[in-house]
């Protein structure tokens, strides 16, 4: 469960598993092994991994949904993040 929307977010969020290990600071087969449910993240890590998402901890471990509305905000913030990672791509390839 908890690797299936670990998945489901980072696809949503349209990154790697490299990105995302990069931001958390750990290794790229950490994340993986999440995703395989192999291993599971730390108490600590969930909360950084919930907050760089805007889920709780509880939609992570499948004990809460998303509304409609909510899904909506998720959805319209990573279009917005994507926007903006691609503006900071052209401008720093400008330089």
């Amino acid at each position: 469960m908890l690797g299936d929307q670990l998945k489901k977010l980072r696809k949503q969020k349209g990154i790697t598993q490299k990105e995302l290990a990069d931001y958390l600071h750990i290794s790229k087969s950490s994340v993986g092994m999440w995703e395989h449910g192999q291993r599971d993240p730390d108490t600590a890590m969930l909360l950084k991994i919930a907050d760089f998402y805007g889920v709780t901890v509880d939609y992570l471990l499948g004990r809460e949904t998303l509304s409609g509305t909510q899904e909506a905000v998720l959805q319209e913030t990573i279009r917005t993040l994507e926007e903006l990672m691609e503006r900071l791509k052209m401008t720093f390839n400008q330089e």
